[in-house]
């Protein structure tokens, strides 16, 4: 039996060769909010650091008094990127220059961190112009 590598890719292939792997579902929910501007909302109050390593570390942001939150280190970096200037495309663009992977790749994890964002209040969406 044949072993795939942990990359997906078989040997020789070239980069970029691979089929897209990225969710249709993700990729209609980021075609629907490419064009809107994500606003951050909220204030950083500081990290928690919950075990040794540095991916161990929490960031806390609020909306409020009652309405704290811990956000991963994906999370945060993406409510950091919402200024209220950029697009969700220009923030995906600007994702994908600065971790070195492909624009496409940043879609499904932009929509999930945005979606949850906005659920709790932390982003909200304004319509460009």
């Amino acid at each position: 039996m044949a072993e795939t590598p942990l990359n997906g890719k078989q040997p020789g292939e070239e980069p970029g060769a691979e089929e897209s792997r990225v969710s249709p579902v993700y990729e209609t929910k980021y075609n629907v909010i490419r064009e809107k501007i994500p606003v951050r909302r909220g204030a950083y109050l500081g990290e928690e650091h919950e075990g040794e390593s540095e991916e161990d570390v929490s960031f806390v942001v609020a909306v409020s008094d009652e309405e704290i939150y811990k956000l991963s280190p994906l999370a945060y970096y993406i409510w950091l990127l919402c200024d209220g200037k950029h697009t969700v495309n220009e923030i995906s663009e600007r994702m994908s220059r600065e971790l070195g992977i492909s624009v496409e790749e940043t879609h499904e994890p932009l929509v999930l961190a945005l979606e949850t964002l906005a659920s709790a209040h932390l982003v909200v969406f304004k319509e460009p112009g």
